[in-house]
C-alpha cells in the first residue's frame, strides 16, 4: 500500500499480493502438460509425429496420418467453481477451435479442452434445465447425437446460441466444430509436477529404473525445452540468411516449435540395462577466471612433466572456453551436467594416483598416461553422462583441478605461494 511505513524482512515474510507467480505456475502447468503429451507420443499412446508449441494453439500435434489435434490447456482455481459454457476461457477456447477448424479444413482432427478443474456435472435427475442447458459434457453429447445445427433441442439449443454469437460464426460451423471437441481433465495445480515424474516419465523404457531425484532432473529438462519451443527464440542460424518475402522450405520459426517426440525423449544412458551413475552436488570449479600464477608448473615439475606444462596450460584453457561456451548454449542442463563432467574426470585422476603413487621413482608420467587412457575411455562410453564433451575437454579439466590443488602428480610438497600468486 502506498505511504505505508511499516517495515517488513522479505527475507522470512512470503509476499501474497504480486500474481506473477501464480502467473508463472499457470505457464509452468502448460508445459509440463506438453511433457505429458511427448511422453504419450513417445510410448504411442498418442499416434503424434509432432508436436508444435504455441503455434495456432497451446499445442498443435501432427498425428502420423497427416491430420491434426489441437490442445487449450486453461487452469483454474478448484474453488471459482466448475466450467460452464457460460465461462469466458472456455468460449474463447471454443472460438479459437473454430478458426483453427476453418484453417486445417479437411486436416482437422480432435480438439481437447485441458484443465485442472472439472467441468459441470449435472446428473440425470436435476430438473433444472438451464444449469443442465450449461454443461459442457452435455452439450458436446448431444451435439454428437445430432445431425445438423438445426437438431439441436432445448436446453442446448440456448447455450449453443449463446456460444454462436459469442463466437461470431456461422451455426454450422460451431456444430462442426463442437462435434469435434473433447474434454480432458488434467492433474491438479499442485501434483502435477509429481504425476509427470512418476505417473509418465517413469513408464517410459530408459527411465523405468530412475530414482526419483533422477526422473524429477528429466521431467525439469524436458519441460524447459517445450517452454522455449513455446517462446519466440530462435537459434537457427538459418534465419540471417533467409527471405522474408519469398520464403522458401519450412519457416524456421516454425522449426523452432516443433519437438519430435522420439528425439527429445531418448533414454538416458544406460549401462547393461541399467541407469547411469549420477553424481549429486554441484560443480566445485569456479568458471570464468582463469587460474593465474605457477601453481600448474609447480605441481607437473615435481611429478616429472615439466615438457607437459604447455600441452596441459593449452587444453585448460580451451576446456574452460568450452564449458562456457556450452552453458550458454543449453543452460538447463547446467550446473548438473558440470558436476557429471568433474567428477568423472576426479575419479579418474583419483584412481591413477592411487595406483602410482607407491612407485619409488617419480610417477608423473605414468600417472598422466593412465588419466589419458581412462578420459578416453569415458569420452566414448559415457558420452551422454558427460554432455558428449570431447576427451582433450576432459584433460583440460584435468588441469583446472591441478591449478586449484585437487589433483596432484607427485607426493604432496608445500606450494611456492610467492611464484603461484
Amino acid at each position: 500500500m502506498a505511504g505505508s511505513t511499516t517495515e517488513i524482512d522479505p527475507t522470512t515474510l512470503f509476499d501474497v499480493s504480486d500474481p506473477g507467480d501464480a502467473t508463472q505456475q499457470n505457464f509452468r502447468y502448460q508445459h509440463l502438460y506438453g511433457v505429458i503429451l511427448l511422453v504419450a507420443a513417445a510410448r504411442g499412446t498418442l499416434a503424434y509425429s509432432n508436436i508444435y508449441c504455441e503455434h495456432f494453439e497451446d499445442f498443435l500435434c501432427e498425428k502420423t496420418d497427416g491430420m491434426f489435434d489441437g490442445y487449450q490447456v486453461k487452469t483454474q482455481r478448484p474453488e471459482n467453481g466448475a466450467w460452464r459454457t457460460t465461462d469466458d476461457a472456455l468460449i474463447k477456447s471454443l472460438g479459437r477451435f473454430v478458426d483453427l477448424h476453418g484453417r486445417l479444413g479437411a486436416k482437422a482432427g480432435t480438439f481437447f479442452f485441458v484443465s485442472n478443474t472439472e467441468c459441470d456435472n449435472v446428473t440425470s435427475e436435476s430438473k433444472d434445465e438451464a444449469k443442465r442447458g450449461r454443461c459442457p459434457a452435455l452439450l458436446l453429447r448431444h451435439i454428437r447425437s445430432s445431425s445438423d445445427a438445426n437438431a439441436i433441442q432445448p436446453p442446448f439449443k440456448k447455450a449453443f446460441d449463446a456460444l454462436r454469437a459469442e463466437c461470431g460464426c456461422a451455426a454450422e460451423q460451431l456444430f462442426a466444430t463442437l462435434q469435434r471437441v473433447e474434454i480432458i481433465l488434467g492433474p491438479g495445480k499442485r501434483e502435477i509436477e509429481a504425476a509427470v515424474s512418476n505417473e509418465h516419465l517413469a513408464c517410459l523404457a530408459g527411465f523405468d529404473t530412475l530414482a526419483a531425484a533422477a526422473l524429477n532432473t528429466h521431467r525439469d529438462d524436458i519441460a524447459a525445452i517445450v517452454h522455449r519451443a513455446s517462446s519466440l527464440q530462435i537459434t537457427d542460424a538459418v534465419r540471417h540468411v533467409a527471405g522474408t518475402v519469398f520464403r522458401q522450405g519450412t519457416d524456421v520459426r516454425v522449426s523452432a516449435k516443433r519437438l519430435s517426440p522420439t528425439q527429445i525423449l531418448q533414454p538416458p544412458n544406460t549401462q547393461n540395462g541399467r541407469p547411469a551413475h549420477l553424481f549429486p552436488g554441484l560443480p566445485v570449479l569456479g568458471l570464468g577466471s582463469m587460474p593465474q600464477g605457477t601453481v600448474l608448473e609447480q605441481k607437473l615439475k615435481h611429478g616429472g612433466l615439466e615438457e607437459e606444462i604447455d600441452y596441459m596450460r593449452m587444453r585448460e584453457r580451451a576446456a574452460e572456453y568450452s564449458i562456457m561456451e556450452d552453458i550458454v548454449r543449453r543452460p538447463e542442463r547446467y550446473p548438473a551436467l558440470q558436476t557429471q563432467i568433474e567428477n568423472v574426470v576426479l575419479g579418474a585422476c583419483s584412481e591413477a594416483h592411487l595406483r602410482h603413487r607407491s612407485d619409488t621413482s617419480v610417477f608423473g608420467p605414468a600417472m598422466l598416461v593412465a588419466v589419458q587412457d581412462a578420459l578416453k575411455a569415458a569420452a566414448k562410453d559415457r558420452a551422454d553422462q558427460i554432455g558428449h564433451h570431447n576427451y582433450e575437454c576432459l584433460v583440460g579439466v584435468a588441469g583446472l583441478f591441478t591449478s586449484e590443488c585437487r589433483v596432484w602428480w607427485s607426493p604432496r610438497f608445500q606450494i611456492d605461494q610467492e611464484a603461484a600468486e
